[in-house]
């Protein structure tokens, strides 16, 4: 006699197989993509990803106040990523009279590769997205649950559009809104204060089945560490296991270089996780991060942190050692992995001893 359950749970386990088989060429396909090259000739580690940024005045239209919100340095660094050759984006700031870190009231403007603008204006709990005409295009609220969408005019969404021209006009808006906000973010991440967490937050999307992922943002800014807790709510353990982790890895030294060294503290980290991160929490290897920043090593090891409690936003924390900062095709490796969930994708970076 068949038994079924047996069968069935099989089945199950087959096609989780083949879900990560092809989650693994989609990846593989992505780093072709991205033009990885073991060959090509590096810009020397310890360079920050994420573009030319300059504190100029130019505020795109926003709201008056001063040039530079408390909590934002006016001179962040400006590098191009490891072994990219990357045209520039440049990071405008200014803010509202009654600007706080627990009440922002700030507009940054980001400027990409040729004079495309987008406004990002945070007001309290609500940013709006602006085009390069000055017109909403997104409206959110960060609530205790994650960002929530607000009703506006026009959607950035690519997703639902039947006519074609518009379909490939509203994706490309999409695409280039989302590239601000990751310019954005990298730039957050390199100047926010103690106390504050640059956060970036999206869904995956797919343009049309088996077609390409598109990254849709819900938001971008720097939010308290008590609100960022309230929806990943693991980032005060995932700090101190990467602060121990990191602590642990320099006493075991000397390493030859801060490769060796980023694997020592990654690898230490997965082991913690693995033993006090509980069901909710995952180490899980990630192909690009090595390959960016040691494609030569086969041995390195890189890890992300994801915070997957089943329901509400997916959080993963982005753990660096060195000082770049989140490149394109990783946004869309983390898409590519969670895009089975359908729910928003929060990035935060963690740094040892934060």
């Amino acid at each position: 006699m068949t038994n079924i359950p047996n069968e069935e749970a099989e089945i199950r386990k087959i096609k989780s197989s083949l879900t990560d088989i092809d989650v693994d060429i989609k990846l593989l396909r992505l780093r072709r993509k991205a033009g990885f090259n073991p060959n090509q000739p590096r810009v020397p580690s310890g360079n920050p990803d994420g573009g030319q940024w300059s504190d100029d005045g130019f505020s795109g239209g926003g709201q008056s106040g001063s040039d530079t919100p408390r909590g934002i340095a006016k001179n962040p660094a400006t590098v191009a990523p490891q072994g990219r050759d990357v045209a520039t984006a440049r990071v405008a700031t200014r803010v509202g009279p009654r600007h706080s870190p627990d009440r922002p009231q700030v507009r940054y403007t980001v400027t990409l590769p040729g004079q495309r603008r987008f406004g990002f204006q945070t007001d309290g709990k609500i940013q709006t997205v602006f085009n390069g005409s000055n017109r909403p295009i997104s409206r959110t609220i960060w609530t205790p649950n994650g960002p929530m969408p607000l009703p506006t005019v026009q959607r950035v969404s690519a997703i639902g559009t039947r006519d074609t021209a518009n379909l490939q006009t509203s994706l490309k808006t999409a695409q280039e809104t989302f590239e601000a906000a990751r310019q954005l973010y990298n730039y957050l991440s390199a100047t926010a204060s103690e106390g504050l967490r640059a956060c970036l937050a999206f869904t995956a999307k797919e343009f049309r089945p088996g077609g390409e992922i598109v990254p849709h943002l819900n938001y971008v800014g720097t939010l308290t560490r008590a609100e960022t807790a309230t929806v990943c709510t693991k980032l005060d353990l995932v700090q101190r296991l990467s602060n121990e982790a990191f602590a642990e890895a320099k006493r075991a030294g000397p390493y030859p270089n801060a490769a060796v060294f980023g694997t020592a503290v990654h690898a230490r980290l997965r082991q913690k996780i693995l033993t006090h991160g509980g069901p909710t929490l995952k180490a899980e290897f990630s192909l690009l991060k090595k390959v960016e920043e040691e494609p030569l090593d086969f041995s390195a090891i890189r890890v992300d942190v994801i915070e997957n409690r089943g329901e509400g936003p997916i959080c993963v924390y982005d753990l660096k050692t060195g000082k770049r900062g989140l490149s394109g095709p990783r946004t869309v490796e983390f898409s590519i992995r969670l895009l089975k969930h359908g729910r928003p994708i929060i990035v935060i970076e963690v740094r040892p001893n934060e």
